[in-house]
């Protein structure tokens, strides 16, 4: 299995410091953590990780950033990238955002700042499991797909041949 990205995205470059070392740490080994501090290095960091083959797993934004929020940046990647997993931090008590993001974006979930390293690290886990669990449902329907077009071909000749 090729690595995956988890994306975390944050204004605060000392929350996004301590991300990076925290999911680093744990999974780093097995997935690339990337950090950016605005919705436009994210997007650009994806691009260019996904022209080398590379898949967003998960990404953990915050609500309150310049130019473009969390949750509208969880939606732009969601329509980029619908299998990838959407975690949204924030120290606003403002759910209007959080309410988007459910239901354009398919959030995970939401996660308030300051929040549990322990907490982060089950939602992560969690999120990693459900990512490549749908992938791997994904593959086995591709694989029925192709077998149901098999035989649905060879049923045509057969007809074909029945007929002539």
């Amino acid at each position: 299995m090729s690595k995956g990205i988890i994306l975390c995205v944050d204004d605060d470059s000392t929350v996004l410091n301590a991300l990076r070392t925290l999911i680093g740490k744990i999974f780093g080994n097995d997935h690339l953590v990337e950090i950016a501090e605005s919705a436009s290095e994210a997007l650009e960091i994806i691009e260019d990780h996904h022209k080398r083959g590379l898949q967003l797993s998960v990404v953990i934004s915050d609500y309150i950033m310049p130019w473009m929020r969390g949750d509208e940046l969880l939606i732009k990647l969601h329509e980029m990238y619908p299998a990838a997993i959407k975690i949204m931090l924030t120290g606003q008590s403002d759910l209007e955002g959080v309410k988007k993001a459910i239901n354009d974006a398919n959030l995970y979930r939401f996660i308030e700042k300051p929040f549990n390293n322990a907490d982060l690290i089950l939602t992560i886990r969690s999120a990693l499991r459900a990512f490549h669990h749908e992938a791997q449902l994904n593959a086995e329907i591709d694989a029925l797909k192709l077998q149901l077009e098999q035989k649905d071909g060879e049923l045509a000749q057969l007809r074909g041949t029945a007929t002539a």
